[in-house]
C-alpha cells in the first residue's frame, strides 16, 4: 500500500464524530450558496411557485434509483473480484468468495469517503485499494484491480454518455455542439485506448519493472484498459458492465424523476447529455465541494436542453438529497466499520 493510502486509513480508523460533522457542515454551506446564487438568477419567485406545484410521489423513484447505484456498484466490484484470479498474490488460488452485504458496504463506504475527501475520489480508491489487499491481492496488482474496475464503470458511462449524445442529434432540445462535443471527446478516449492496447505495444507499454513513476502509471492504466477489452469476451466481464450499468442508469433515472417531480419530462438523449457533462465538475479536485461543483453543473447543463432554471435547480437538489444527503452518513459508518473489523468476506 502506498504511504498516501496508509496514512488515509489510518485516518480513517480514527474517524471522530467531529470530522463527520465538519464534513456535513461545510457540504451545507456550499449547496446553500449554491441555491441561494442561482436562485436569485432564477427568480425566488418562480422557485416558490415551482414548490408549491410538486408532485412529490416522483421522489420516491429518486430513491429507488439511488438504490440501484449502490446495488450496481457492489455488484461490479463482486464480479471484478470473481474474475480476478490471476492476480492474486498466491499464484493458482481461487478469487476469495466476496457476498452481497459485504460488497454493499464496500460501494458505501467508498461513496462516504469521495465525499468527505472528494479530490476525484481519492480517499474512496485508497479505500477500495486497501479492500483488495485484505482480498489477497500483491500490491501492485491491488493497483491493477482498482484501475480495472474503475476504468470498466467509466466505460460504461462514457458509452451511454456517447449513445444520448449520438440520439441527441436527432433531438432539437439538445445542443449540437453539447452532443458533437461527447462525441468527438469520447471517440479520441476509444482511439486512444485501442492504440496503447495493440499487441504489439501492449508489451512494451507495461513493462514497468525499474522505471520512473510516469512509466510505471502508464503501464497499469494500460493494463487495465486491456482487461477492460477482455471483459467483453468473458461470462464475469459481461456481468460487470452490466453491474456498471445498472448504477449509472439508477442515478439518469433518479435525476429524471427529480425533473418529473417539479412538472417537467426531459426526453432521453436530453437528460443523457446533461447529465453526462455535469457529472465531469465531480472529477474536479476540490476537496469537499465535488458535489457543489456537480450540482451547479448538472443544473447549468441541464437549462442547456431546455429545463426552465428554477426546475433544474430544484430538480438537481432534490436528486442530491436522494444522491448524496442520504447515503452520506451510512457510507461513513460502513468505511469506519470495514477498516476495524477483521474482515471475511466469505461470510459477508
Amino acid at each position: 500500500m502506498s504511504p498516501a493510502a496508509a496514512s488515509r486509513l489510518e485516518a480513517l480508523r480514527a474517524l471522530r464524530p467531529g470530522q463527520v460533522i465538519l464534513t456535513v457542515g461545510v457540504a451545507v454551506i456550499v449547496t446553500t450558496v449554491l441555491v441561494v446564487s442561482i436562485g436569485r438568477f432564477a427568480g425566488f419567485t418562480k422557485l416558490g411557485d415551482t414548490l408549491s406545484g410538486a408532485a412529490w410521489g416522483w421522489l420516491g423513484l429518486c430513491a429507488v434509483g439511488q438504490v440501484g447505484v449502490f446495488v450496481g456498484y457492489a455488484g461490479a466490484f463482486r464480479m471484478s473480484v470473481a474474475g480476478s484470479g490471476d492476480l492474486l498474490a498466491e499464484p493458482g488460488s481461487n478469487p476469495p468468495p466476496v457476498g452481497f452485504w459485504y460488497s454493499l458496504k464496500v460501494a458505501l463506504a467508498g461513496f462516504g469517503l469521495t465525499q468527505l475527501v472528494a479530490a476525484g475520489g481519492a480517499a474512496g480508491m485508497a479505500f477500495t485499494f486497501w479492500v483488495f489487499r485484505r482480498l489477497g491481492f500483491s500490491k501492485p496488482n491491488a493497483m491493477l484491480q482498482l484501475i480495472t474496475l474503475n476504468t470498466a464503470v467509466y466505460f460504461v458511462f462514457g458509452v451511454l454518455g456517447w449513445l444520448g449524445a449520438l440520439a441527441g442529434l436527432l433531438d432539437p432540445a439538445v445542443p449540437i455542439a453539447m452532443a458533437a462535443s461527447w462525441l468527438a471527446g469520447f471517440a479520441v478516449v476509444i482511439a486512444l485506448a485501442r492504440w496503447f492496447i495493440q499487441p504489439q505495444r501492449k508489451a512494451r507499454f507495461t513493462e514497468a519493472e525499474g522505471k520512473s513513476r510516469l512509466p510505471r502509471a502508464l503501464a497499469v492504466g494500460v493494463s487495465a484498459a486491456a482487461r477492460v477489452q477482455e471483459y467483453m469476451h468473458t461470462a464475469d466481464g459481461r456481468r460487470l458492465l452490466a453491474w456498471a450499468l445498472l448504477y449509472w442508469i439508477g442515478d439518469l433515472a433518479s435525476l429524471w424523476a427529480a425533473l418529473q417531480a417539479f412538472g417537467v419530462t426531459v426526453s432521453v438523449p436530453a437528460i443523457v447529455v446533461a447529465y453526462v457533462l455535469g457529472y465531469l465538475a465531480q472529477s474536479v479536485p476540490i476537496p469537499l465541494i465535488a458535489t457543489g461543483g456537480v450540482d451547479a453543473a448538472t443544473t447549468f447543463t441541464l437549462r442547456a436542453v431546455g429545463v426552465p432554471i428554477e426546475v433544474a435547480l430544484l430538480g438537481v437538489v432534490a436528486h442530491r438529497v436522494f444522491a448524496f444527503w442520504l447515503p452520506v452518513i451510512p457510507g461513513l459508518w460502513s468505511a469506519t466499520v470495514l477498516a476495524r473489523e477483521e474482515m471475511r468476506p466469505n461470510v459477508g
